[in-house]
């Protein structure tokens, strides 16, 4: 039975089950013309899963982005309150400081470090830098000429949706349409073949890794003007949803299977069922036959969306066997 259920499963039709779910959930509590304003959360976790597909197609993993953001929007506030530099100067540090995260944590992968341990040990010491540059406290009083572009909804879509639209088509083009991006496969599917095939497998996984924190870079940029200030304890939690994006999309967590088009698939997963249960969060959903009943509450929220990308997560492990047979 299990190899039947299992031959039966294509590799779109779960991440696209899920959606479905998730989308009926978030319209049986609101009107569709009101959903863009409530993307603008997801569009940030979404930017940083799409530069996690990368890392994660090679087998890799960035457990740092979120500290990134933080350390990325710190700096920011700090360069236009202490050093008086223009707002749009102050941004660009802002994001060459995430840039460089990205290159620390690249130097210590292409050394031989395990993309875990690297990046589990700089997401500890990014937030903490980023709380000890400002002592825990936020920079606010940022002028309204930044932070008016991060609440506009240009064409009816927020202005972070866009910046989702940009770096996607970017690393869309870079992963499906260029060599670089398919060695990231051969990575994925093995690492020591890939080497023996003459490519360049560290700087490829380091060049991911200052990729990555760029786009974390560009994302701190984005939150701090919409937030209106640089918070050193903000993004927390934002490195796990991006890797719950990835997974649910299809993406193998183990490498060589993926895209970004999946990602981009698991995030409207997420984010729907992010949005469907705060919207239903107080309605009590009955158990046929159990004579029960449940709340949609932070815990429940946290059980479901963990089961979901266990089971999307065993599926793509079961269909990648298959594949090798």
């Amino acid at each position: 039975m299990k190899t039947s259920f299992f031959s039966l499963v294509r590799t779109w039709s779960v991440p696209w089950i899920l959606f479905s779910l998730a989308l009926a959930l978030t319209l049986s509590s609101i009107e569709p013309a009101k959903l863009p304003e409530l993307w603008r959360k997801p569009a940030d976790i979404g930017t940083l899963a799409v530069a996690m597909t990368a890392i994660m197609l090679t087998g890799g993993i960035d457990l740092s982005v979120g500290s990134i953001v933080a350390l990325s929007g710190v700096v920011l506030g700090l360069l236009y309150r202490d050093l008086h530099w223009p707002i749009g100067m102050a941004a660009m540090g802002g994001v060459l400081a995430g840039t460089v995260a990205g290159m620390i944590n690249g130097s210590l992968i292409a050394s031989g470090i395990a993309p875990l341990v690297a990046t589990l040990a700089t997401m500890a010491l990014f937030r903490g830098l980023a709380m000890a540059l400002v002592d825990g406290q936020r920079i606010a009083n940022l002028p309204s000429s930044f932070t008016d572009f991060a609440w506009d909804s240009p064409g009816g879509l927020p202005t972070q949706i866009y910046l989702l639209m940009g770096i996607s088509l970017l690393f869309y083009i870079f992963v499906h349409h260029t060599w670089q991006g398919r060695s990231l496969f051969a990575i994925g599917e093995n690492k020591l073949a890939a080497e023996f095939a003459a490519l360049p497998v560290r700087r490829i996984e380091a060049s991911l890794y200052i990729l990555s924190g760029t786009v974390a870079g560009l994302v701190a940029v984005m939150q701090t003007a919409y937030g209106g200030a640089a918070v050193p304890d903000s993004a927390r939690g934002f490195e796990l949803q991006a890797i719950a994006c990835v997974v649910l999309g299809g993406t193998r967590v183990t490498g060589g299977f993926g895209s970004i088009p999946r990602t981009l698939l698991g995030l409207a997963t997420l984010a729907h069922l992010q949005i469907g249960f705060s919207l239903n969060s107080r309605r009590e959903f009955w158990i046929p036959g159990l004579n029960t009943s449940f709340r949609l509450d932070a815990d429940m929220q946290l059980i479901i969306v963990g089961a979901l990308v266990i089971l999307v997560a065993v599926i793509n492990e079961r269909l990648a066997g298959r594949r090798r047979e």
